[in-house]
């Protein structure tokens, strides 16, 4: 009788679980090939860069969201010491989400995007951009 339950506990889970949990690359947690792409790209100003020329920057960036359709989220922070021991390696870092990887290309292709980089360039001493898939 032990028997027979184990074997439809057993059944009961696997069907609650419909195969997703048991399949490779990021689908034990749900994911498709259409999930959210996070992307942070951090920004450190060169020395003697002025006020006016990194909120210049800020409005910049900002503004792609409304000129760019691929941008779905977007925000944006000063970085902060934290828990570090050491100011930040990067003064600012922004946050943006697209749908899936294809439109992060069309959107760092995009002329609005072209033009904010170079109309900006000039103040950066370098840049990080990182791109994952969201896991929820």
């Amino acid at each position: 009788m032990k028997i027979i339950i184990s074997i439809g506990v057993v059944i009961l889970l696997l069907s609650a679980f419909d195969g997703k949990a048991f399949t490779s690359r990021g689908s034990y947690f749900g994911l498709t090939g259409d999930s959210i792409i996070q992307r942070i790209v951090c920004f450190k100003f060169k020395a003697g860069t002025t006020t006016a020329s990194i909120e210049q920057h800020m409005r910049g960036f900002a503004n792609l969201k409304d000129s760019i359709p691929y941008i779905l989220s977007y925000r944006v922070g000063f970085t902060v010491k934290g828990d570090l021991t050491e100011k930040p390696e990067y003064d600012v870092m922004h946050y943006c989400t697209y749908k899936n990887e294809e439109e992060i290309k069309l959107y760092s292709t995009h002329p609005v995007h072209q033009r904010f980089i170079q109309q900006n360039k000039s103040i950066w001493e370098k840049v990080l951009v990182i791109n994952s898939k969201a896991v929820r």
